[in-house]
């Protein structure tokens, strides 16, 4: 057989065949794919997971108040770390010094 007739005989079996291992889709004659696909997205709930935006000025709860602008953060933490440490210092027992502590 020449090339010419094998290709013609795998393309005709190739049209023939394909029907068999489509899928099933209930389809109306003569209504284009986007259409079903619009009908289908129709008879769909609506999905609320989905689609969640929080609002812009949701309110959100904070384990401190603010730090006011003008303080650098590195700033507000030497201050936290002094407070600590005196806080510690006062708490400790009378016969036990800051440098025994440690």
């Amino acid at each position: 057989m020449n090339t010419l007739t094998r290709k013609s005989f795998g393309l005709l079996a190739m049209v023939l065949l394909a029907p068999a291992g489509a899928q099933s889709i209930e389809r109306r004659t003569g209504e284009h794919p986007a259409i079903i696909v619009q009908r289908l997205h129709a008879q769909q709930g609506y999905d609320y997971a989905s689609k969640f935006y929080p609002h812009p000025a949701w309110l959100h709860l904070r384990a401190e108040a603010p730090r006011p602008m003008m303080e650098h953060p590195a700033v507000a933490v030497f201050k936290r770390h002094q407070r600590e440490a005196s806080a510690a210092a006062t708490t400790l027992p009378v016969g036990l010094t800051a440098a025994a502590r440690h």
